[in-house]
């Protein structure tokens, strides 16, 4: 359901639909593994990865296992990811030796895009 539907909703159904001022914003993420890692250099690297997602208010959705690939939304109920995480988050990436051919795609709907 796209945004420009919001109109066709009252208030408290765009709350629940997470439409027009409710709407909530996410990012892809795709890398690509640079080097072949142990089980333990992998657990290490999720870890870092966790972790810098948890200090900068993100949750991840997805999975690292040839390649990163995912969907990264904020770590609250309710909410959008900023440009400024999005850049963090981004540039965190780049400085990972594990990882190669990051990218890192724009804000878009979290609930209703493909």
């Amino acid at each position: 359901m796209p945004a420009k539907t919001a109109g066709k909703h009252n208030l408290r159904q765009r709350k629940k639909l997470r439409l027009g001022e409710f709407q909530e914003f996410g990012f892809n993420v795709t890398a690509k593994r640079a080097k072949e890692l142990s089980t333990s250099e992998h657990q290490q690297f999720v870890d870092r990865l966790f972790d810098a997602l948890i200090e900068h208010g993100l949750l991840f959705g997805g999975v690292f296992e040839d390649d990163l690939k995912g969907f990264v939304v904020v770590r609250a109920p309710r909410g959008s990811v900023t440009e400024a995480q999005r850049d963090i988050f981004k540039t965190w990436l780049e400085t990972c030796h594990e990882l190669s051919d990051i990218q890192v795609g724009p804000l878009k709907d979290a609930w209703y895009s493909t």
